[in-house]
């Protein structure tokens, strides 16, 4: 990423040092910000301004003598499910997945509805007003939207960018559920909007607040958090997903290979409307046997698109795109991985 004049310069080396890499600056310019336009010092104001509404930020502290980074909005953040020695700096993400989501919000042409407190009501909800042969990823993603609460997946940022498994942003006019862990699979996409869904069901955030689950994966899935918060929305998750509390899956044999496994857990995933990768990783979290369980996920996903693809489609499809100006349509596009530039 070219700089060539000293304003541009300046302010790029500020946000720079306040923890956003100068790759993911260049990722946030729209299209027409070329190195020529990146040349005119008449543009710094505008590719400032830009910057600076993509990231949350105030615009005029950019334009000072000596740029300096000032937040835009106060909000108050609770960091979840940290792994200890493994903690993220989540500034960038953070910000950016903000600014998504009072744009998603913005566009979304559904009245907010609350959803209830009571897990097994839900899932009756979700089974009767999108039926499926279980309760999946697709069915959970139309019935958040059926309640106004938009669900976007965050792509990567770039290899200096950390990012969040999960996020709730509660903006102004709705929440907004961030999607971000780095897998295709629907399954551990699932799990996770499960968890973020009770984290709203439980009232666990409020109008203005973030809620940031830093990372669920195999060391910090369900139940193995010391987090009251956390472990609430795993019980709603588990009661929402299996139709019981406390649901755990084993298998007579523990030599079981992930197509055995695999096999077992759709012939009962379909008799029991359960979604069978959620059974394995369920299995998994359980044993230890996460080779198998993710392989036995792979398996039962096939051919299926990536879980980020059917969240992303579900957003293009949901919200009202000529709400949005086209900078910001180019913006969504890129951020979610659904428009490459």
């Amino acid at each position: 990423m070219t700089t060539p004049n000293r304003q541009i310069d300046m302010i790029f080396g500020s946000l720079e040092s306040a923890g956003f890499p100068r790759s993911l600056q260049n990722m946030l310019l729209p299209e027409w910000v070329t190195t020529e336009v990146l040349s005119d010092t008449a543009a710094s104001s505008e590719i400032a301004t830009i910057l600076a509404k993509r990231l949350g930020l105030r615009a005029a502290p950019l334009f000072a003598a000596s740029p300096r980074v000032e937040s835009l909005r106060r909000r108050d953040i609770k960091y979840k499910r940290s792994i200890p020695n493994k903690s993220k700096n989540l500034k960038a993400a953070s910000s950016i997945a903000v600014s998504v989501a009072e744009s998603v919000a913005s566009a979304c042409p559904v009245e907010f509805r609350l959803f209830g407190d009571r897990a097994d009501v839900l899932r009756q909800e979700v089974l009767s007003s999108f039926p499926g042969n279980w309760l999946g990823l697709r069915n959970l993603l139309m019935t958040c939207w059926s309640h106004g609460v938009p669900v976007v997946y965050l792509a990567e940022l770039g290899k200096d960018v950390a990012k969040m498994d999960g996020m709730v942003v509660y903006t102004h006019s709705r929440p907004v559920i961030i999607l971000s862990k780095a897998s295709y699979l629907w399954a551990w996409q699932l799990f996770i909007l499960a968890h973020e869904v009770a984290h709203l069901a439980l009232g666990h955030v409020t109008p203005g607040e973030i809620l940031v689950d830093e990372e669920l994966s195999e060391d910090s899935y369900a139940l193995k958090d010391n987090d009251s918060d956390e472990r609430q929305a795993d019980m709603f998750a588990i009661e929402l997903l299996n139709g019981r509390k406390n649901a755990t899956y084993t298998v007579l044999d523990n030599r079981v290979n992930f197509r055995e496994l695999a096999e077992s857990a759709f012939q009962f995933g379909k008799a029991h409307y359960i979604d069978p990768g959620h059974i394995v990783l369920n299995f998994a979290n359980h044993t230890g046997k996460w080779g198998v369980g993710n392989a036995a996920a792979k398996l039962l996903q096939g051919e299926n698109p990536s879980a980020s693809t059917v969240i992303n489609e579900a957003m293009w499809r949901e919200i009202d795109t000529e709400a949005l100006p086209p900078d910001t349509i180019e913006f969504l596009g890129r951020i979610t991985g659904s428009y490459s530039r």
